[in-house]
Order: structure tokens, then sequence, then C-alpha cells
């Protein structure tokens, strides 16, 4: 499976199409190759016996790609809003590293 996930991410390189490129894909599309690696590496734990997880759609028609997809986790994060330390609370105040001020 190992393998396997290397060869998708070979596979994805920016080199092949233009030597001068980078080896690895740019981290802005971490996600698609996420999903191209996966592919491979349960394609290759199903071809083995290994894959434990039920109801794998087989590979065809973007099945897989899109079963992938609802499996990937979204992160959602929290607005962040400036507090100034005056108004911090006690636990705020120690994650801000001041002086004197307990984390907990």
């Amino acid at each position: 499976m190992l393998v396997a996930a290397v060869k998708a991410l070979a596979a994805q390189s920016p080199a092949l199409k233009d030597p001068e490129k980078g080896l690895l894909p740019d981290v802005v599309n971490v996600r698609e190759i996420s999903v191209h690696i996966a592919r491979a590496v349960i394609i290759q734990a199903v071809d083995e016996g290994l894959a434990t997880e039920k109801g794998i759609p087989s590979d065809d028609d973007g099945e897989l790609e899109e079963w992938i997809r609802e499996q990937m986790w979204d992160p959602v994060y929290r607005p962040l809003r400036l507090v100034s330390k005056e108004k911090a609370s006690k636990h705020a105040r120690g994650e801000m590293g001041i002086a004197g001020a307990s984390t907990w």
C-alpha cells in the first residue's frame, strides 16, 4: 500500500509536465492530491484483501473518489477576534504569555 501511495504521489508531480517545476505538487492542491493517493491505497488494500471498511464503492464512474471526498474532514475554524490583555480572561492571559497569569 505504501508503494501505491508513493506511485500515486509521483504521478502528480509537476516535474512530469515541466522539468523546471518542483518535484512535489503545490500544497494548495493538497486535498485533490490526497484523494488520488487515498484512491490508490484503497484499491491496493481491496486487491490484497486487507480492506476492513464495509461499503467501499468500486472504482467505476468516479464513485470511489466521491466516497473518499465524503470521508474527508472539512476544517471549520472559529473567527479570531482581538482581545486586549486588560479584558482577557485569566486563561487567555496565560495563553498570551503575560507574566503572572495562570493557564487554568
